[in-house]
């Protein structure tokens, strides 16, 4: 499987920015506009820390193929209810995820089955609005290369980039700015697809 830069492009709606391909990864800046909230969740709730309004709509367009047949992991995945393929995992249990547990230790929990991981981690202090400890991104994303299959991809949303391993078989496969609106941290996709180095 792999992103669909040109299908993104030609199905996106047309206030939505294009996507560039450049020396094999995925370039661009996406504007959210003024919509704050991503309306409500399936409890009827709005959660503070939820995917951008139109984010996965998005993502959907992008990685069509593992969306449609891949297995899809909402990593850090607060209250989103995902299709069948669609597996959600968060640490704090009142949230009912498919699976609950620490993101640091996600490859206790699954093998290597995911072809799409979807990440979206507190960012500064914002564990504290959770309830949590802050993570090691770095202990995340080696957890995450033991479960992803190779050729998958993790999309990782943050408002930095993560430190990732070449050992651990990550390669860099793109970065898509993200605005959501004014008064609002400017946050980057960081896209890296396992390989197999076996």
């Amino acid at each position: 499987m792999r992103y669909k830069v040109e299908y993104y492009n030609k199905h996106r709606k047309k206030s939505w920015s294009p996507l560039i391909l450049h020396k094999d990864s995925v370039c661009g800046f996406w504007w959210f506009g003024h919509c704050y909230a991503t309306g409500r969740d399936r409890f009827g709730n709005y959660f503070y820390g939820a995917y951008p309004r139109g984010y996965l709509d998005r993502m959907r367009l992008l990685f069509k193929d593992e969306f449609e047949s891949g297995k899809i992991l909402h990593l850090f995945s607060g209250t989103i209810k995902g299709k069948r393929n669609e597996v959600t995992f968060d640490i704090n249990p009142k949230l009912k995820s498919d699976v609950c547990g620490n993101a640091e230790e996600v490859d206790r929990f699954f093998g290597r089955e995911f072809d799409l991981i979807l990440a979206d981690p507190p960012y500064d202090e914002n564990y504290k609005k959770y309830g949590t400890k802050p993570i090691s991104r770095k202990r995340v994303i080696s957890s995450c290369s033991k479960i992803l299959n190779f050729g998958g991809y993790l999309v990782w949303l943050d408002t930095l980039v993560p430190q990732w391993l070449n050992a651990d078989g990550w390669k860099y496969k793109g970065n898509i700015g993200i605005q959501q609106s004014t008064n609002h941290k400017t946050r980057a996709v960081t896209i890296l697809r396992m390989e197999n180095r076996i």
